[in-house]
């Protein structure tokens, strides 16, 4: 789907209003079946008039099933606390341009941390975890999701794969938080 995306607004990466146009969302976040397709075309300047001119001309090369939400926003504003959907673009959004997450753009990498308990866990079901993460005869979840385990507890994972970790940690019934972090290169 993204290189569809990408085959699409090729030309768009020629328009020197545009500073980038991000994927993000469902879709990037690994769901099975999105309900849409998201995406902010960044501009570098020019009137809202101009710029959702330019958004129905971007709609129309977009040739997809699903249905697409289009969002607009100058470079300046996409920092700002008021643009809601920054937190998304900034973790898990992908540069249709550079084919990069956007967070490596400017300078960060995208990062779920999960606590995990497993108080509530026999001893044998402790073990079974732990072969779950580290591996036993096979790969373990840390190397298959890219993750690492900063101590007991706690892992690490690239935010492309948390919704993976999750459903891990769901199917053996282990309790979790999850916050999500931009870590400096």
């Amino acid at each position: 789907m993204l290189k569809q995306l990408q085959k699409c607004l090729k030309t768009e990466k020629k328009d020197r209003t545009i500073f980038d146009i991000i994927v993000y969302g469902s879709t990037i976040q690994g769901k099975e079946k999105p309900n849409d397709i998201d995406i902010v075309v960044i501009f570098h300047e020019g009137t809202l008039k101009d710029r959702l001119k330019k958004i129905q001309q971007i709609k129309k090369k977009i040739k997809l099933d699903q249905k697409i939400d289009i969002k607009t926003i100058l470079l300046h504003e996409l920092f700002t606390p008021a643009f809601f959907a920054r937190t998304g673009i900034f973790l898990e959004g992908i540069s249709l341009f550079d084919k990069v997450p956007f967070s490596s753009k400017i300078g960060f990498s995208s990062h779920a941390l999960f606590t995990y308990h497993l108080e509530d866990k026999t001893h044998t079901e402790k073990v079974k975890f732990n072969y779950v993460l580290s591996g036993r005869n096979d790969k373990g979840m840390l190397k298959h999701l890219e993750a690492k385990r900063l101590r007991p507890g706690v892992l690490q994972v690239p935010i492309k794969n948390t919704h993976e970790c999750e459903q891990i940690l769901r199917l053996h019934k282990i309790s979790y938080n999850k916050k999500e972090i931009l870590i400096k290169h």
